[in-house]
């Protein structure tokens, strides 16, 4: 079931201890479908002993499905067994905890006769070969990251060196540039590089990381938020990605920025994605408060596309670097990253047809619909999550994309949660996803 042998995987280890030789400790990690990186600490000993294949590490049945919102007692399937596999290539340094090493995991299904049909990672790791397959390209992702930080009642932290506004030195001249600058530090000790860190609006700061191949990517992406919340305990700060850390002031988004190498049509790619994006908010953007961002220079009001503009869901940058404005920490981004290739390739093949959208590289404001027509822009994004998981639910090709298994499971889990709002005041919902973001 482990995607390496037990030869290679010793090799990993063994090359990984040579040069950390005080990890004593192995955080075996994987992402549930709400977005939640799941840890488990194994002594090395026993890290050794998965590696030789020897022995192997068991979960609970709804180790993917863990709600967030409610207690996840809400459908029964037989008792099962489920096991982490480790990718090995994944091994990481945490330098935030001593004597710590973080590796990602694969989620299997022991037994299954697909035993990896509902793990986001290992179909994102198919579905790049697929696509590298058919038309010789790859990818490269790189991550926005934007935190608040919180005090112990989770409030915005009042201090003497407040978070300014866009860009300025005020937020970054006491102990927040300590501890941004420790983040990085972790970040390249686990050898993630960083691209820079600035504030970003008031009381908003963000890290944006360097471009990697996608499972690199992501897995530097998840390891960056455990560190960023890590150190920010350090320094007696509860740090939030989530959408909606505070009822009145800044909404996290995490901008995905993403190439292909060589480009294969970029523009028929983003035009694939644009006819799916309604069913890919409900991936990227998967919880109620996640459609806070749909406004201008957020996620955006219109579905659509322009040069450098940051008021609709995707922002071209270049004529191969794109800019996806519609994601969140609470989207498992294995899973919507597999989604948007496989969108994306569906808008290549079907090239030959005439392209609707068109680059919108005005400013959105004062625009009217006859003026947003006219460059294919007819539908606005989802104003909730409710609406978005609708139209994931009608969509066909989405569901054969990723697979009825994950498919199925996304869908319930997610109703579910939707349900469970309905008792729930805002600022008991804010405090409840503080918990997991």
């Amino acid at each position: 079931m482990t995607q390496t042998s037990p030869e290679e995987a010793i090799t990993l280890l063994r090359s990984f201890l040579t040069k950390n030789p005080g990890t004593k400790f192995f955080r075996l990690q994987w992402v549930d479908y709400s977005g939640v990186i799941r840890t488990r600490i194994v002594t090395r000993k026993r890290c050794e002993e998965f590696a030789a294949g020897s022995d192997h590490y068991s979960v609970a049945g709804n180790c993917l499905r863990m709600a967030i919102l409610f207690i996840p007692q809400y459908y029964g399937e037989d008792p099962q067994e489920w096991r982490l596999c480790p990718d090995w290539t994944s091994l990481k340094p945490c330098e935030f905890a001593p004597g710590h090493a973080s590796v990602m995991c694969f989620v299997a299904q022991a037994e299954a006769p697909d035993p990896f049909a509902r793990c986001p990672r290992h179909l994102l790791s198919n579905v790049l070969k697929q696509f590298q397959a058919d038309h010789q390209s790859n990818f490269l992702l790189g991550f926005e990251i934007e935190f608040v930080l919180l005090d112990d009642e989770l409030n915005l932290v009042n201090s003497l060196d407040s978070i300014g506004a866009y860009s300025l030195t005020a937020g970054l001249r006491g102990r927040n540039l300590i501890m941004m600058e420790e983040i990085v530090s972790a970040l390249e000790a686990a050898g993630i590089p960083v691209y820079h860190f600035h504030v970003e609006i008031p009381d908003q700061l963000e890290i944006a990381l360097a471009p990697l191949p996608p499972m690199e990517a992501i897995d530097a992406y998840m390891f960056a938020q455990e560190a960023i919340r890590a150190i920010g305990i350090r320094h007696e700060v509860r740090v939030s990605l989530a959408p909606r850390p505070v009822l009145k002031g800044p909404q996290n988004g995490c901008h995905v920025h993403m190439s292909m190498n060589p480009p294969k049509s970029p523009t028929a790619f983003i035009e694939g994605i644009m006819h799916k994006m309604k069913s890919l908010c409900a991936l990227g953007m998967p919880t109620y408060d996640s459609y806070c961002r749909v406004v201008e220079d957020g996620a955006g009001l219109w579905i659509g596309w322009g040069h450098q503009n940051r008021d609709l869901p995707v922002r071209r940058i270049s004529d191969n670097r794109w800019e996806l404005r519609f994601a969140d920490c609470t989207s498992n981004m294995y899973l919507l990253m597999a989604a948007v290739v496989l969108a994306g390739a569906a808008g290549v093949t079907q090239e030959a047809k005439s392209l609707r959208w068109k680059d919108c590289h005005k400013e959105l404001f004062g625009l009217t619909e006859a003026d947003l027509a006219t460059f294919g822009i007819l539908e606005r994004m989802p104003n909730s999550f409710t609406a978005a998981l609708e139209a994931a639910k009608r969509d066909e090709d989405l569901k054969k994309w990723i697979g009825e298994e994950i498919f199925t499971q996304y869908v319930r889990l997610k109703e579910k949660e939707m349900e469970a709002l309905h008792t729930m005041t805002d600022e008991t919902r804010r405090r409840r996803s503080l918990v997991f973001f």
